[in-house]
């Protein structure tokens, strides 16, 4: 049997077993799948055995424990595409197979429009085909739980520069995916140091849930606490000021990079481009993506950097000029 169409019959199964609170008998979910009393057998073992669903067992019927779905919630054709265009980005910028969002968007595959379904179930096979790192998996899952019960959580991070992990008590605020390093970060209140920080999952060694709660203060606003960060990181902002060549100032243009940025088109073609950043270390691989094309003008501590990296972006452009303009 095709492994989509296997998939597609544990989440039928699963709805049934949803609908139906009181239970099922394997008989019963034989029947209304349409396979034998063996396979539907089959199927629960593997549901709640590789397939993380908590199933209950009493006299002959098999359920779902309580609380394991949230509400169902509808959505028009538009909301639901808009959630398969945000898988594409999802499948391209994880480095791991991530199985909650492959059976997530099987789960929207089946009620779409056939033609909109066929490109989500072959998203779905581009999803299962990459690697699979339980820890990250085992770690994500416990960092979601505390994130969603708002309980602290103990983990053991590498000491910046070092291999040995250091024991931190955390309370996660907010998880916050990169596009630029392909992973995930989890935003949160370091009990230890008495201040906010941000810590990298796939860096976690060890995590422990506990029983102690956190209150978020109502005056965090992830928006607001990331809103100068190029990607993830938080720090001083900087202004940087950069000039692209004619040939790619349209495309830098026409884009909005930072909330920040502003734009100036030169009149030889060129486009100045302006914002202010957390730091520079998340900006610097977008500015070297440019190659030539682009030359920093400040900071000039970026500009030493970049030049010193890609000597080819650095141009005979009278800097003091453009800043002084």
């Amino acid at each position: 049997m095709p492994k989509n169409d296997r998939t597609a019959r544990l989440l039928r199964v699963q709805y049934l077993l949803y609908q139906h609170p009181w239970g099922l008998t394997p008989e019963q979910l034989a029947r209304l799948c349409s396979v034998s009393t063996r396979t539907a057998y089959r199927d629960l073992r593997a549901l709640d055995r590789d397939g993380g669903v908590p199933l209950w067992q009493e006299e002959g019927r098999y359920g779902i424990v309580q609380g394991y779905f949230l509400p169902p919630v509808r959505f028009s054709l538009l909301e639901a595409t808009a959630l398969f265009l945000s898988s594409r980005l999802a499948q391209r910028h994880s480095d791991e197979r991530n199985r909650a969002l492959e059976t997530a968007w099987t789960k929207l595959g089946a009620v779409l429009p056939s033609p909109v379904g066929r490109h989500v179930a072959a998203t779905v096979t581009a999803m299962s085909s990459k690697p699979v790192d339980e820890e990250f998996s085992r770690v994500s899952e416990i960092l979601i739980a505390a994130w969603s019960e708002q309980r602290r959580v103990r983990i053991w991070y590498p000491v910046s520069g070092g291999k040995e992990a250091q024991e931190r008590l955390i309370e996660p605020y907010f998880l916050q995916p990169s596009g630029i390093s392909h992973s995930l970060y989890v935003i949160a209140h370091d009990a230890g140091a008495g201040a906010m920080r941000t810590f990298k999952v796939e860096r976690i060694r060890e995590i422990e849930l506990t029983r102690e709660g956190f209150e978020v203060p109502e005056e965090f606003d992830a928006d607001a606490y990331l809103r100068s960060s190029w990607s993830v990181w938080n720090e001083e902002p900087v202004d940087v000021l950069l000039r692209f060549s004619p040939s790619v100032a349209a495309v830098v243009g026409e884009a909005s990079w930072h909330p920040s940025q502003t734009t100036e088109p030169q009149g030889d073609g060129s486009l100045i481009w302006r914002a202010r950043v957390s730091g520079t270390v998340e900006i610097a691989p977008w500015i070297r993506s440019w190659g030539p094309d682009v030359e920093v003008l400040a900071p000039t501590e970026l500009r030493e950097r970049i030049a010193e990296e890609s000597p080819t972006t650095s141009r005979h452009l009278r800097t003091r000029d453009i800043l002084e303009a």
